[in-house]
């Protein structure tokens, strides 16, 4: 088993439902912070889903108001093999940020 620390960077420049991170095979992922920021000149609202097995969970809902930043995750999330992490902003062009969590893979010999 091997232990990763990643982060991924995010720029939601449509207001439609995009994805930020799917959780590769064989490998549990916990995420820590999805902190943001709202560039735009005026409040935004953000929305947070998990989408488990076609599913997708609503997870976090914010306004965030004009050149303030926030942590859109109380605590941690723990994803799957194939769970895949989505957001989605009222407004195009104004939330970007940066996703840092943890990733567990397996091997062969010491599977999860």
């Amino acid at each position: 088993m091997s232990t990763l620390y990643k982060s991924t960077g995010f720029n939601l420049t449509t207001n439609t439902l995009t994805t930020i991170y799917t959780c590769p095979a064989e490998t549990e992922t916990i995420m820590k912070s999805i902190q943001t920021v709202n560039y735009g000149g005026s409040n935004v609202d953000l929305e947070v889903f998990v989408n488990k097995s076609g599913t997708d969970y609503d997870i976090a809902h914010h306004t965030i108001g004009s050149k303030d930043s926030l942590n859109v995750i109380d605590s941690t999330i723990v994803l799957e093999q194939g769970d895949i992490l989505k957001m989605n902003a009222q407004t195009a062009n104004a939330i970007s940020g940066l996703v840092s969590y943890l990733e567990v893979r397996s091997d062969t010999k010491n599977p999860i």
